[in-house]
């Protein structure tokens, strides 16, 4: 970036800072991403989304599969497979000298931002991916621990000013939740699997703070575990919140028995939070009817005397428009003290609830209808905390001395009370609007430190506040590699330059050789495109179609999907948006794009758009998930689509041929590759999440047969893409759910990759076309590279 940009920049970020908004910002859709998910793994285009459907997309079944072959991957690449740590590219600008080189990953960021741009809005801010939970060792407040979404385990010994990963080879780097055992701070249990869109599955401890995890142990048939604790006084006595209902241990985790829960309504309860309220007390939140496709979830609470041995219902906990997750603190220096944090089935806000005597019996505040202190015109009352998100955003904590100094946090703004619940006021804002500062949007996790610190964890990292939530520091992201990537784009035209479009952390562009990705684009970021003989142009991407242009290097960003009717148009465009380059131009003009049920194509990188023909197209019943053209002859595109079919083009679209069937297709099909040299040869990747199907076929007929290629993959393990080396059609590389694989025999064999990256779901790989330089894109881990 020139001096004087930077400068505008700089100007800008203050002036907002110091006058409000400017344009919009944009936000994030969980619940958009939900569906999205479940239609990609499962293709469940076109059902309803009962309450079953918060969680992630797997079944227990497959998750345990996954599992599996971690422990094979474990056991056969351990030369391969980083301990507790991976090598990570410093943050500095310039860089340290850190070049991949070898057959070694290195992690390339982000780890840092200049500034952070969401609309007409630049903080000078640095973000990372999505928090699930935030621990403190209570004998040294030095030791961090942050358990991410997708990212794992990360460990600072040194207050936050380094980090390093701690969950590498565990298989799943998805998180729900962390509990260090009061008793021992060596000791941490970990649930496997976010408990939205997670993949991943169990419980695992560790005795040595992080270094070294047993085996996943299993809790009856849950897939999600929200909340962990171990009694203080008695190591042995383990409870957890899970998606089928509450679990106890009585061995330190080695094993489980469900809790049974006499609600009044049939099947499993979906535990939420759990709560020690003081000597052998504990207050449990759960829903007692999580299936009910009505969203009459029934949010309970529940108390026990004996450990969490028996438990009875708490009174009080009622509203009149129904009640689904509820999240409950309680009070450190006044146990009995309690609050609960309830959220309704349309995801707004229930109330807010307060308990003196233990979680026996509890008294509605009438939050809802209060205003705040200092309202805003996107936030005058409590009401509007989760905005609709109270299934997804929840954030609740009791100051440690002071049992009325509440704070909680939703959808885009932290919040306080400081008598108890009488009046509220806005702590924080996303934007860092209306004289608030700012932190990021979608609240998770919360946690003080001895010395009154506090910590809370969204969908953009840990941030901290020394003052009561005056100021809030980002300088803990620095350095932490968990960004949840969908795409990253990289040009011939200039080795160092990328571009990456992330899960609620927008569209990021490096800055030269370093870690260091500034967000030029809000909300989630998809697709990422650079031109490959102009740097200077880029394309990102958002929801449905929503396609933007830059011309300058990713500074500044125009609307690019004229031509494209379906485009922001949620019932006719896919919620996750894709692209693919027109490799036969010599230009690098050309790129291709698809809505749910057309392709279409540009010529001029983005500035227009022409819909290809749909002649041999079906006409109803056709969901388009992605597409990709030949390089060796420019009439020839292939498509993907739903029930696992293939779509080519030799005409150049004016007329499609469905392929011939694919063997052992279980469908969620997820890209489609043409041999650079041989328009004939073409490779189809399958993200099913069923180990009894096969997930990469090869076809050199132009698709009339179809060839399962898997020998050496990890069996039954979901495959989002395969690139072609540009300069060898024999080399091939596979991106996994557990990393990279390459074939040097056009996919007759595969084997591991490259030494030092986790095992982690990989969305992309990258090469530059004279194949000096190999990217990867990580669904929790950020970007990898690699330079033969």
């Amino acid at each position: 970036m020139s001096q004087w940009k930077a400068w505008q920049r700089w100007f800008a970020a203050a002036a907002v800072v110091l006058s409000g908004p400017v344009l919009a910002g944009e936000k994030d859709d969980p619940n958009g991403r939900r569906r999205a998910m479940d239609e990609w793994y499962n293709e469940s285009y076109g059902k309803q989304y009962g309450k079953q459907k918060k969680g992630g997309p797997w079944s227990a079944a497959f998750r345990k599969h996954m599992n599996q072959a971690a422990a094979k991957e474990r056991e056969t690449y351990s030369s391969l497979l980083p301990g507790t740590s991976s090598p990570i590219l410093p943050a500095g600008d310039p860089s340290a000298s850190l070049a991949a080189t070898g057959t070694t990953w290195v992690n390339i960021g982000p780890t840092k931002a200049n500034y952070a741009q969401n609309g007409g809005t630049i903080l000078n801010k640095t973000d990372t991916g999505r928090v699930r939970d935030i621990i403190i060792d209570p004998t040294n407040a030095s030791t961090l621990y942050i358990a991410f979404s997708g990212g794992g385990v990360w460990k600072s010994t040194d207050a936050g000013a380094t980090w390093t990963p701690k969950t590498e080879t565990l298989g799943s780097l998805s998180t729900g939740s962390l509990s260090m055992d009061p008793n021992n701070s060596n000791t941490l249990y970990l649930g496997l699997g976010d408990p939205f869109d997670g993949t991943g599955i169990g419980l695992v401890k560790s005795t040595d703070g992080g270094n070294t995890w047993f085996a996943p142990v299993y809790l009856g048939n849950a897939t999600e575990i929200p909340d962990l604790m171990v009694a203080p006084g008695n190591s042995n006595i383990v409870l957890a919140a899970t998606n089928a209902g509450l679990f106890r241990s009585v061995d330190a985790g080695a094993t489980w028995s469900a809790i049974p829960l006499n609600t009044g309504f049939p099947g499993p309860t979906y535990g939420w939070s759990i709560e020690w309220a003081g000597g052998t007390r504990f207050v449990a939140a759960i829903d007692a009817d999580p299936l009910n496709a009505n969203g009459a979830t029934q949010g309970q609470v529940w108390a026990s005397n004996d450990n969490g041995a028996t438990w009875t219902r708490s009174t009080g906990i009622t509203s009149t428009g129904g009640l689904e997750r509820i999240t409950l603190a309680a009070a450190p220096s006044s146990r009995t003290t309690l609050y609960a944090l309830a959220a309704n089935p349309a995801g707004n806000l229930a109330d807010i609830y307060k308990s003196t005597n233990g979680g026996t019996s509890w008294t509605a505040l009438a939050a809802g209808g209060k205003r705040y202190k200092n309202g805003n015109a996107e936030g005058r009352t409590v009401s509007t905390l989760f905005n609709g998100q109270g299934w997804y955003d929840h954030l609740l904590i009791v100051h440690p001395t002071n049992p009325s100094l509440v704070f909680f946090g939703g959808a885009l703004h932290l919040a306080k009370t400081t008598d108890g619940g009488a009046s509220y006021s806005q702590v924080s804002n996303w934007l860092g609007q209306f004289a608030l500062p700012y932190v990021h949007a979608d609240f998770h996790a919360a946690a003080f430190d001895a010395a009154g610190k506090l910590y809370v964890g969204s969908d953009g990292g840990v941030f901290v506040s020394a003052d009561g939530g005056t100021t809030f520091s980002d300088a803990l992201n620095l350095g932490i590699a968990s960004h949840l990537v969908y795409d990253l784009g990289m040009s011939g035209a200039n080795r160092n330059a990328v571009i990456a479009g992330l899960q609620d952390n927008g569209t990021r562009v490096r800055v030269n050789d370093t870690a260091i990705y500034n967000q030029e684009i809000g909300g989630d970021g998809f697709d990422s495109e650079i031109h490959p003989t102009n740097a200077s142009l880029m394309l990102g991407s958002l929801y449905y179609s929503r396609i933007q242009r830059s011309t300058d290097g990713g500074l500044n960003w125009v609307a690019a999907c004229t031509g494209i009717t379906e485009c922001n148009n949620s019932g006719t465009a896919p919620f996750v948006t894709r692209m693919a380059l027109g490799l036969a131009d010599a230009t690098g003009n050309t790129v291709y794009t698809h809505t749910n049920a057309r392709v279409y194509r540009s010529t001029n990188f983005g500035t227009s758009w022409t819909a290809l023909g749909a002649t041999g197209l079906p006409t109803t019943s056709l969901f388009l998930r992605n597409v990709g053209a030949a390089k060796s002859n420019a009439s020839v595109i292939g498509a993907v689509a739903n029930t696992g079919r293939v779509f080519l083009t030799s005409n150049g679209g004016t007329s499609w041929t469905q392929a011939g069937a694919l063997p052992n297709n279980g469908y969620s099909l997820s890209d489609i590759v043409f041999d650079p040299a041989n328009a004939n040869v073409i490779y189809v990747s399958s993200v099913v999440a069923d180990a009894a199907f096969n997930h990469l076929w090869k076809s050199t007929d132009f698709g009339a047969t179809w060839t399962v290629i898997e020998n050496g993959l990890p069996a039954g393990v979901p495959v989002n893409t395969v690139t072609v080396d540009p300069t060898s059609s024999a080399t091939l590389y596979a991106a996994t759910h557990l990393g990279v694989y390459r074939s040097t025999d056009a996919g007759a064999s595969w084997t591991r990759f490259g030494a030092g990256m986790p095992l982690v779901n990989v969305t992309d790989v990258q090469i530059l076309p004279d194949s000096s330089l190999v990217r990867a894109a990580t669904f929790g881990r950020a970007i990898w590279e690699l330079r033969p």
